[in-house]
């Protein structure tokens, strides 16, 4: 088993079992009362129980699929190729502890086993879809709980789209990711050249990753409306929406270095808000200070404490790996001989 198996046990899985026996027992008692209720005078009850709990075991097995699933998938060794994707393309996985990283490890696995990303007229490479499931890590990696219950499929589009989600070298074509709605419901779009370049260009305050989960996080009370429903308290609403208000003015005015898309509404301006913070997380306490305390607690992460970490990994850019570099498992063997040597074995 590996260590990320080992750390499973969560608030998750204790509540699953939890509630999947308490169902299971309510139907066994159910079921009983009604057999009893119902059989013919004289007929022995012990007839029926062993069927009432056949159904009630079944009750049981189905509601903890999804955790068997889940066990199976983090039972699976941690594939060398997505280690090096995370060190070389994603500066903030690279600043993480040792702890925190394993944990993150732990989270792309969940994710890219339990939903669907899927190449749309493109042959769909390890790196998009590893960095379509980061952009879903790190908005929430706050929240050790979080169940992306919201998301089922990401589609990868070969490049920007328009409203009707025509793609291709016609007029109309400048929208660079978008969560669906109505039929498209539970499903986002990405066009894959700027889920990339949101990555390797981590300092330009645009990540349209980050970006639309964000518009995620902000309907986890059921509304995309800019007032997320995790992270804060009933009576920071009011300062926050007063907050907006007044950081839309700037912008307004051209005394802001927040990217104009933000004056859209409300629910635009909370997800560009939202790559700003995680990008360039220092000059946004240092210019919007207010702002940045209010994302810290809606997303439940400090990023002032690892700024200096950031530009360092910024300056350092994206690390080549030869075959004589340091492995970036951090093993410490050589990179032939660890996850190089695995990645050509699997």
């Amino acid at each position: 088993m590996t260590d990320s198996a080992r750390g499973l046990s969560t608030l998750w899985e204790r509540r699953t079992i939890r509630t999947a026996l308490a169902f299971s027992v309510l139907a066994f008692a159910v079921l009983t009362f009604l057999a009893f209720a119902a059989r013919p005078s004289g007929k022995p009850l012990w007839l029926t129980l062993p069927i009432a709990a056949i159904l009630s075991f079944g009750l049981y097995d189905l509601l903890t699929r999804k955790l068997r699933r889940r066990r199976r998938i983090l039972a699976q060794p941690f594939p060398p190729k997505w280690e090096e994707i995370l060190q070389r393309e994603v500066v903030f996985f690279r600043t993480l502890e040792p702890a925190e990283q394993l944990r993150f490890r732990r989270e792309l696995q969940v994710f890219l086993g339990e939903k669907l990303i899927t190449g749309i007229r493109l042959q769909l490479d390890e790196t998009t879809r590893v960095l379509a499931a980061v952009s879903a890590i790190i908005p929430i990696f706050g929240f050790p709980e979080w169940e992306w219950d919201q998301i089922s499929e990401v589609l990868i589009y070969p490049s920007r789209f328009s409203e009707d989600f025509a793609f291709g070298d016609g007029d109309g074509h400048h929208t660079l990711g978008m969560v669906g709605t109505g039929a498209m419901n539970r499903m986002m779009i990405l066009a894959k050249p700027d889920l990339l370049s949101g990555f390797r260009n981590p300092a330009d305050k645009r990540n349209v990753g980050l970006h639309e989960f964000a518009h995620l996080v902000d309907k986890s009370d059921g509304a995309i409306d800019g007032l997320p429903g995790v992270g804060l308290e009933r009576q920071s609403i009011g300062p926050w929406i007063e907050l907006v208000r007044r950081k839309m003015e700037e912008i307004r005015r051209g005394d802001s270095d927040i990217d104009d898309y933000a004056l859209t509404n409300e629910a635009e301006f909370f997800a560009v808000a939202t790559e700003y913070f995680f990008e360039r997380p220092g000059v946004m306490r240092r210019k919007h200070p207010e702002l940045y305390e209010m994302l810290s607690s809606v997303f439940n992460q400090k990023l002032h404490t690892r700024v200096a970490a950031l530009a360092r990994e910024r300056k350092r850019g994206r690390p080549r790996f030869g075959r004589n570099s340091p492995c970036p498992c951090g093993s410490g063997k050589k990179y032939k001989k660890c996850c190089l040597r695995r990645s050509r074995s699997d």
